[in-house]
């Protein structure tokens, strides 16, 4: 498909964007001149053969929309007709198309429940926590058994945020009944392989109690073409690989719900879900030499890798109402997973005499997670709401890692510190919320979470350590009016100990071990955030937010010296802060002659800072991107059924300091993803598309010294480039 550049969105582009995100001007306008002609470009052949013939079905439903909301005092409604032109088929399609909100989780990699709450409810409570993603509840939803979604902006007594500043809450017909959605898509990799997947669920109600049922299962084989360049300290070149890696992923995903409701007083919801996986790889690698002016076979590599394992995870909630202004609720979580890689064997061979050696690696470990939650509600007035609870969860982690020298003859085992052990938590909290309505326009959400835990790490190193932190927060929030609103925010957080850093790894391909740190300690942040939400017309929201966080003992790398050698490892390296901006706007583009239009653009800036432990420079924080760049657009036809997008995605180099190595990461000229879809065959939606346009892969170049960093002695550069090529599929959802 060719395209032309369209002069109503470079228009857009250039005069809007930048008023929100200066630095975008020259990230646009620079390196992307190309990705706007194959793509933003392409907005205007499909406006321009659209425009005439379907302009009277589009200005009908631009005032169906402006019907479709009704706006009160912190809280909007969307009913149906404001989702009729994006011709929607599950709520999550709903929820997806509401201006100014993405979808979240909360964060679910934290032990525990008490960061795992997502923001949306339906019919006012959470449907799910950390057992089932927002995303396959929603999916399981048809549009038919929903009457309207709220979009709640600011702290009110009867909602809780948990630190969320927007939640939708869904609310479904009375007396739904039977309903099932599948989603089936087929991909199409660059090595020919088709990847099949589906989803599959059904819900069923019992008197007071609803069943669901789902499976998502499939499979997925990309290839990854990659290319090594090897310079000495003098950049001269020592030798070139080339890599082909081919894959194969499959895996099926079983999830069972019972929601009951058990009186007018009290509800019991259960959620299981099990998981295996298999994943594979087959890699061969040509080393080359520079000879003259050509090259040389210096070696061949292959290796065959694989990890599989399984994993289920259950929860269960019961709610109940004491009173008018009490109510109870226990939560309880059980997690589990056991995975195995290898024998995975990375063999070299010589282009004359054959096997020279290989590395054996085998490698195993299992999770577990074990929670309770308890809190006990209080709402005396229209004015307050009180939260009490407290928490109790046991984490674990166990792994062994086995590193063996294969020389032809003998097989012989590689000593490797910290490769067996196990890592266990015992964490507690207590807690305490308020919200306060102060008048129409103010409201004061305040909260105390006090930590305690205590970690024993066992196997080849072991120690026992405890901590306490207390955790409080405080957010304001100001509705100026019905545009704008105002959200402040001051809190502390302490990051969760990652158990994986207890434990050493290896990365053959890189060449590179990385030592366990059972010494390690939290990083602790205090941050203060403010941000302004703008709403314009029913379809449009600008918010644009600025945070200062102030980061103790700080996540990096450190040396660890032991009788073998210099290694990486995680560690603590001081502290450190980040400026951060971010800002997101979401426009229909009706005002420049493309109906139906909608663009959301998303940007965030970081400005971090700390001092090197091994210079004594300041630096930007090790793995952080300065800036990050989103565009999502879609456009629709409602009277033929049709609706086509694309989304881009971009971020600016990334840089890794370790205590040998400085690694560069480079995102070339990012993602770009397209697509088309219509729901005129039976009711369904039927979307083709295809995902990295671009295919200009990634590039990383990696600086080792002769020591530490600090001496700035250079041994050696390596160049690397990689891609996955453009993958096709066709995707086919829909309720019954």
């Amino acid at each position: 498909m060719s395209f032309i550049t369209n002069r109503y969105v470079a228009g857009f582009a250039v005069n809007w964007y930048p008023r929100f995100m200066v630095w975008g001007r020259r990230i646009l306008w620079g390196h992307m001149r190309d990705i706007w002609t194959t793509a933003i470009a392409s907005t205007a052949c499909f406006a321009a053969i659209g425009a005439p013939a379907w302009s009277d079905a589009e200005t009908e439903t631009t005032s169906s929309e402006s019907a479709g909301v009704d706006s009160q005092s912190g809280l909007s409604v969307f009913s149906k007709a404001y989702f009729e032109p994006f011709s929607p088929v599950t709520a999550l399609d709903m929820v997806q198309r509401i201006p100014g909100f993405s979808l979240s989780d909360g964060d679910t990699s934290r032990r525990g429940l008490g960061d795992s709450f997502g923001n949306v409810l339906i019919n006012g409570t959470r449907p799910s926590n950390k057992s089932l993603s927002l995303d396959t509840v929603l999916q399981r939803i048809p549009i038919a058994d929903v009457e309207q979604l709220e979009l709640i902006q600011e702290a009110l007594p009867e909602y809780n945020m948990r630190g969320h500043s927007r939640l939708v809450n869904i609310i479904l017909v009375e007396g739904a009944g039977n309903s099932g959605s599948f989603d089936a898509r087929l991909r199409l990799s660059p090595s020919g392989r088709l990847g099949p997947r589906g989803i599959i669920s059904y819900a069923t109600v019992a008197g007071p109690v609803e069943l669901s049922f789902g499976l998502d299962f499939g499979t997925e084989g990309n290839r990854i073409h990659r290319r090594r360049s090897l310079h000495d300290a003098s950049d001269a070149l020592v030798e070139i690989q080339r890599d082909n890696d081919q894959r194969h992923y499959r895996e099926v995903e079983p999830s069972f719900s019972l929601n009951w409701q058990i009186d007018a007083e009290s509800s019991l919801r259960f959620d299981l879900q099990g998981n295996a996986w298999d994943w594979r790889h087959s890699q061969v690698s040509f080393i080359d030499a520079p000879a003259g002016s050509g090259y040389v076979p210096l070696r061949y590599e292959q290796n065959e890798a694989g990890n599989h394992g399984h994993s289920y995870l259950g929860s269960v909630s019961y709610a109940r109402e004491l009173s008018a202004t009490l109510s109870i609720q226990t939560m309880a979580l059980a997690d589990r997973e056991t995975w195995d890689d290898g024998p995975e064997a990375y063999e070299t061979y010589d282009p004359a005499s054959g096997f020279l050696g290989a590395i054996i690696v085998e490698a195993e470990g299992e999770t577990e997670e074990t929670a309770l939650r308890q809190t006990l509600a209080w709402t005396p007035d229209e004015r307050h709401a009180f939260e009490f609870g407290a928490e109790i969860a046991v984490n674990a982690r166990a792994t062994g890692l086995a590193l063996f020298e294969d020389d032809g003859v003998t097989v012989t085992p590689v000593v490797l510190p910290v490769a067996n052990t196990r890592v266990e938590e015992t964490r507690s909290e207590i807690f305490v919320n308020h919200t306060w309505t102060v008048s129409e326009r103010l409201s004061l959400e305040s909260g105390l979470r006090y930590e305690f835990s205590e970690i024993v790490q066992t196997g080849d190193s072991e120690q026992s350590r405890s901590f306490a932190y207390p955790k409080p927060s405080l957010t304001l929030n100001w509705r100026q009016d019905d545009q704008n609103r105002l959200r402040l925010t001051a809190q502390r957080d302490v990051d969760q100990l990652d158990f994986g850093k207890f434990a050493s790894s290896v990365d053959i391909a890189d060449n590179n071990a990385t030592l366990g740190n059972p010494d390690y300690v939290p990083q602790r942040t205090w941050t203060l955030e403010a941000e302004w939400e703008r709403r314009f017309g029913d379809d449009g929201s600008f918010s644009l937010q600025v945070g200062y966080d102030w980061i103790e003992d700080l996540d990096g790398w450190v040396p660890i010296t032991t009788p073998t050698g210099v290694f990486d490892a995680p560690g603590n390296i001081g502290d450190g802060t980040n400026l951060r901006v971010t800002a997101n706007l979401t426009t229909p583009l009706d005002a420049i002659g493309l109906t139906n239009a909608v663009i959301d653009v998303f940007g965030e800036w970081y400005n971090t800072n700390v001092e090197d432990p091994l210079t004594g420079q300041d630096r930007a924080f090790s793995g952080t991107r300065e800036w990050e760049l989103g565009l999502d657009y879609r456009q629709t036809f409602p009277a033929q059924q049709l609706a086509w997008g694309w989304d881009y995605h971009w971020v600016s180099d990334g840089e890794v300091y370790r205590a040998q190595e400085f690694r560069l990461y480079d995102n070339t000229d990012g993602d770009l993803d397209l697509y088309i879809e219509t729901t005129r065959w039976g009711g369904v939606t039927t979307r083709l598309g295809v995902d990295g346009v671009l295919n200009t892969g990634d590039k990383r170049e990696r600086v080792f010294y002769d020591g530490s960093r600090a001496a700035g002695l250079v041994t050696g550069t390596e160049y690397r480039t990689g891609s996955s090529g453009s993958t096709w599929y066709l995707r086919v959802r829909g309720t019954f």
